[in-house]
């Protein structure tokens, strides 16, 4: 597990930044390259008897989270003045947190029905998320700005 921290803390750290300066004012396209190596990788990692392909697979999946969570953090910060930033980056920590939890329950009581229900329900959630950023993303949260606020989205810095 350290090594997965380590490449997920290199990640936000060190590789979302050129990303998200190379995607510009709208990152939605990073986005959804790194939804779909996260939901086409996973399959992969399940079925892999061999530890060390597990961790070959899982590292770009571990990358693409880490530039995926740092995009979307730096696109949100536009919605909010910065006496509200705090909150904002609170909710969006509790709902990762809640998912944390919610999701091993899901996924154990879908396991229970059939064998691969959490992979299949894994899949379909990426798909899910691919469409709502591919049609609100841009437009409900990159686009999206205080009066007085603008974000650099990595530029300049």
């Amino acid at each position: 597990m350290g090594l997965i921290g380590l490449f997920y803390a290199l990640s936000q750290g060190v590789v979302a930044k050129p990303l998200i300066r190379a995607a510009g004012r709208d990152p939605t396209k990073l986005l959804l390259v790194c939804i779909m190596l996260l939901g086409g990788i996973r399959p992969f990692a399940l079925f892999t008897r061999s530890i060390s392909m597990l961790y070959l697979l899982y590292m770009p999946m571990v990358i693409a989270l880490g530039v995926m969570n740092t995009a979307i953090t730096s696109a949100c910060s536009s919605m909010a003045g910065g006496d509200q930033l705090g909150g904002l980056f609170g909710v969006l920590e509790a709902v990762e947190s809640l998912a944390g939890m919610i999701g091993p329950a899901i996924g154990g009581l879908l396991s229970r029905g059939h064998a691969q229900g959490p992979i299949g329900a894994v899949c379909a959630l990426y798909e899910v998320a691919a469409l709502l950023v591919f049609l609100y993303f841009d437009k409900h949260v990159s686009g999206c700005k205080v009066q007085g606020h603008s974000t650099s989205y990595g530029k300049g810095e």
